[in-house]
């Protein structure tokens, strides 16, 4: 019995390090009004992780997807979600062929679709399955979304700290001021 317990934790430690060292595809997002959204990938070779020929996101609740850019040497199409069934749609993109298999170390960026997401709801992480050059699958995931700030929110910490340095001037002043009035 203990010997099982032994076996079983030294699989689900390994099953662990495995899976921090896989393919990570990062993602963000750019909101363009009025529930349309952009979103760029890339995707991060790690060390150890298992050779692929391609992947693909599923987006749940979306519409109108369509392909913005691609990469050279990769094809990319998308796959609109099927009325009356629960298949979210898709975003699939395969190296051509001739195309050599990503190292460790190594990523690819310029992946690039929109899409449409109703009622004003927010995109995050999104599950990605790996595939071979046949379309097996080799790897599955969840999407790391890297934070786009908005231009609102530039300016409202653009004016944040101008109004901290304002502050400080006052202070500096009505310091001065008060030991000059003691003096």
């Amino acid at each position: 019995m203990k010997r099982t317990f032994i076996a079983a934790a030294v699989a689900a430690l390994s099953l662990s390090a495995s899976l921090a060292q896989a393919t990570v595809i990062e993602s963000a997002y750019s909101a363009l009004g009025g529930g349309s959204w952009l979103v760029d990938f890339r995707v991060v070779q790690e060390a150890g992780s298992a050779s692929f020929a391609g992947f693909t996101i599923d987006i749940a609740d979306a519409t109108d997807l369509a392909v913005v850019a691609t990469p050279g040497g990769w094809d990319s199409m998308v796959f609109q979600p099927a009325a009356g069934l629960q298949d979210p749609g898709a975003f699939d993109s395969f190296m051509l062929a001739g195309i050599p298999p990503l190292s460790a170390g190594q990523s690819v960026s310029g992946f690039r679709f929109s899409f449409m997401l109703a009622g004003g709801a927010t995109p995050g992480a999104l599950p990605y399955l790996l595939s071979d050059a046949d379309f097996n699958p080799v790897a599955a995931g969840i999407t790391t979304v890297t934070a786009v700030p908005e231009p609102a929110t530039m300016l409202m910490a653009a004016f944040g700290l101008g109004m901290l340095g304002l502050r400080a001037a006052r202070q500096r002043r009505q310091d001065r001021w008060q030991a000059e009035t003691i003096a």
